[in-house]
Formats: C-alpha cells, structure tokens, sequence
C-alpha cells in the first residue's frame, strides 16, 4: 500500500483503538504478524527439553524388566524439573505476544526460565507424577469396571479430574511467570478461574483435543504441524487466559492497596497519561504540493 498511498492527504490516520476488534479477529492479527517468531519460540522450546530425550537411553542398558520400568518411570517423573521450567519460558514470552509487548525472544524464554525455575521444576514434576498415575489408573479402573460396575464409578472421577486438571492448566504457568504467589496459592487460583471462566476453559479444552487428535490420526501428513502447533496452542491460552488473571488476581491486590496497576492496558492511554502526540485529523489542513523551482534538476 505504501507504493500507492498519499500520506499527505487528510484521513482518519492510525486507529487509536486497535482493541476494538473482535477477539478471533485480533487473535488472527496477532498470531500471523507475530508468526516468524513463534515457529522460532518452538524450536527454543524443543531445544529446553532435550533433556527430556535423555530418557531414551534407558532403551539401550541391560536391564531386568522390573528394573526398567521402574527406571523409566523414576526418569520421567525427574524430567519435570527441566519440562516445569521450559513451559514457563515458553508461556512468558507468549503472554507477552499476546499482550502485544516487545518481545526479544531468545533472551525473554531464558530470563524466565531461569527466574521461575523453582517453581517451574516443582510444577512439572507434580505435571510428570500426575501422567503416571493417570497411566495407572485408567487401564486398572476400566479393567475393573469391566469385571464389576462399582468400579465405573472411580474411572469417571479419573476422567472428571483429569479433564480440571488439564484445565488448569490454561491457568497455572501463566500465574507462575506473571505473580508472586505461592505454588499452593497458584493452584487453588487456578482451580477457581478455570470455574468462573468456565466457558473459556471449555474452549480451549476442546480446540485442544481436536487439534491433537487431529495431528496424531493424520499423522504423518501432519508432522509439519509440530513447527506451528505448541506455539498457536500456547498463545491461544495466553490471549484468552491472561485477561482474566489480570482481572481477577492482579487488579484486586492493587486495588486493595489503593495502587494503580501496571500494564493494565498495553495499546490505550490511561486517562492520566499525557499524550505525547494527539491524532486530531479534523483539524489538520492538507499541505500544498510544494511548487517546482526552475534550473537543473540535482541528483543525490
């Protein structure tokens, strides 16, 4: 456009108020102008959990059976101490693109990663146990169910739980990178946004399952997918979770300390902010093309 504008010419100019759109609207604006670096922000992601991989080399030990499941099991739990913290370099930086701030993002994955480790490794091994246990407990329940109906009923609160526990999910990492609450304190927060925000925790919820689904039946047409999916699933859930911490968690402590809170909003002045240049295109006056002065023409 910029070849075939006349930007001397008087018009409405920039919005001031780029929020006004409707949200999928501005989640589309926002993923496809930032879409170089969140296929980038993947790769850093997988980078951080090369770790993770080191449990393959359980395959290749001479090891009794019993002695191999356990080791496996003991690994994967471990691992969550490099997953926890990976996970909240990978949501800081998407809150950040969806809040649409500056974003640097080699050295903001590795700034949080490095600050919220403690909580970050804790998270994930709690993560970690928890997929073990759930890999226990659905094929004993159902295979119980089957020979006894009583036990249908402890494998549909496994599936209730697990189905909260993903949830809050949507919640937890972005309350570790983005307060100081205790790891205790963050996981009830999230228990009571994923059920206040209860149609916003279905939502994505259900994009998740299907885009998974979708990715693991169509496999390997999808593999390219795996460059594009963490990333839009994690700004999916920062752009429609974060708000709600911010309205919820963040803005209630400042409002009970009678502060104002910072970057309550990253696109509109506040109504105590100076305006450092005012847009007021009606009372702008279009400039006259400047005339041309006669002789010869200089080339620079």
């Amino acid at each position: 456009m910029g070849l075939f504008s006349n930007y001397e010419k008087v018009g409405k100019g920039v919005s001031k108020d780029p929020d006004n759109k409707i949200a999928l609207f501005r989640f589309i604006d926002i993923y496809t102008s930032h879409f170089s670096k969140l296929v980038a922000l993947n790769f850093i992601f997988l980078l951080a959990l090369l770790p993770f991989a080191g449990i393959m080399f359980v395959e290749y030990l001479d090891l009794e059976v019993s002695v191999y499941y356990i080791l496996m099991y003991v690994l994967f739990v471990l691992s969550g101490i490099f997953v926890g913290p990976a996970i909240c370099g990978f949501m800081k930086v998407l809150r950040n693109i969806s809040c649409r701030r500056p974003v640097f993002i080699w050295a903001d994955y590795w700034r949080a990663f490095r600050l919220n480790f403690k909580q970050g490794a804790i998270m994930g091994v709690i993560d970690m146990f928890a997929v073990v246990a759930m890999s226990f407990a659905f094929p004993l329940y159902y295979r119980l169910g089957e020979e006894n109906s009583f036990f249908n009923i402890p494998f549909l609160i496994c599936i209730v739980v697990t189905f909260i526990f993903i949830m809050m999910h949507f919640y937890i990492y972005l309350l570790i990178v983005s307060t100081n609450l205790s790891l205790w304190q963050i996981l009830r927060n999230s228990l009571f946004l994923t059920a206040i925000e209860i149609k916003t925790s279905v939502i994505n919820l259900l994009t998740t399952v299907i885009l998974v689904l979708a990715s693991v039946l169509l496999f390997p047409w999808t593999v390219l997918l795996l460059i594009v999916l963490p990333s839009f699933l994690g700004l999916l859930y920062a752009f429609n979770c974060f708000p709600a911490i911010r309205q919820h968690i963040i803005k209630p402590y400042y409002d009970e300390r009678g502060e104002e809170m910072p970057d309550l909003s990253y696109t509109q002045p506040t109504e105590e902010t100076e305006a450092v240049f005012v847009d007021t295109p009606e009372t702008e006056i279009p400039q006259e093309p400047p005339k041309k002065k006669k002789g010869k023409k200089r080339i620079r």
